[in-house]
């Protein structure tokens, strides 16, 4: 299991990677060289535009919403519309990648075209041998409402969603209770262990189940409580 953390462009270019223009992602104590680039925005947009000649070998991208904001719920993302758009996009996508080398790992959110274990596996079982991947973050794949059968949520992710993983976010989030009764079905980030993910879950799946050259990345200030994690300690 290695750890990689995420760095901003700044502090990319400061470190000695000068052809950082987005986020990347970097090996914990090593970050010279980038495991990966985060391609910001929503991919289904009109005006979106990714680079595919970054840092790394693999991108990262949301999978879309049909939505004007990116978190917003918008029922057009799991219609026809939506669905054709995403696979629009990939076919446009799909011989630039290939001929630079890249992969595109998809991050996929409970708001967005790959919404959930099943729709995302279709894909990439669709996808084999195309220059597509996973970047999992289980957090992102529920909403408050679907949090009274978070170990069943959680169960099916780890199980069938980890072994397929490029990538590994650990990051946690909480039901937004900011903004009272508008919050709805609103999710925001929280530090490591302060939210809904659950560490023994996590860890037996990572340890039993993830492919051993698969990336873990952790955000800076959370490295401690995942170190932590790694070592069985979960206070």
């Amino acid at each position: 299991m290695r750890f990689c953390t995420i760095l901003d462009t700044t502090t990319a270019r400061a470190i000695g990677i000068p052809d950082a223009v987005c986020d990347l992602i970097v090996p914990h104590g090593t970050p010279g060289e980038a495991v990966a680039s985060i391609l910001p925005g929503n991919p289904l947009a009109d005006d979106w535009f990714g680079l595919v000649d970054l840092p790394g070998d693999l991108l990262v991208a949301w999978s879309g919403t049909m939505a004007d904001e990116l978190f917003e719920d918008d029922p057009r993302t799991w219609m026809p519309m939506g669905h054709e758009r995403f696979e629009a996009f990939c076919d446009a996508v799909r011989e630039p990648l290939t001929a630079s080398g890249s992969r595109l790992c998809f991050r996929p959110h409970a708001r967005h075209v790959l919404s959930d274990p099943q729709g995302t596996l279709d894909f990439l079982r669709r996808r084999e041998g195309e220059p597509f991947g996973l970047a999992l973050s289980p957090a992102d794949l529920l909403l408050p409402s679907m949090l009274a059968h978070a170990e069943d949520h959680f169960t099916r992710i780890l199980e069938s969603m980890i072994p397929r993983a490029d990538l590994l976010l650990l990051a946690d989030a909480a039901p937004d209770e900011s903004l009272g009764d508008d919050a709805g079905e609103a999710m925001t980030p929280m530090p490591l262990g302060e939210g809904i993910l659950p560490a023994e879950m996590i860890m037996e799946a990572m340890n039993t189940r993830l492919p051993e050259s698969t990336p873990v990345v952790v955000a800076a200030g959370d490295l401690p409580t995942a170190t932590s994690w790694r070592h069985g300690d979960f206070r």
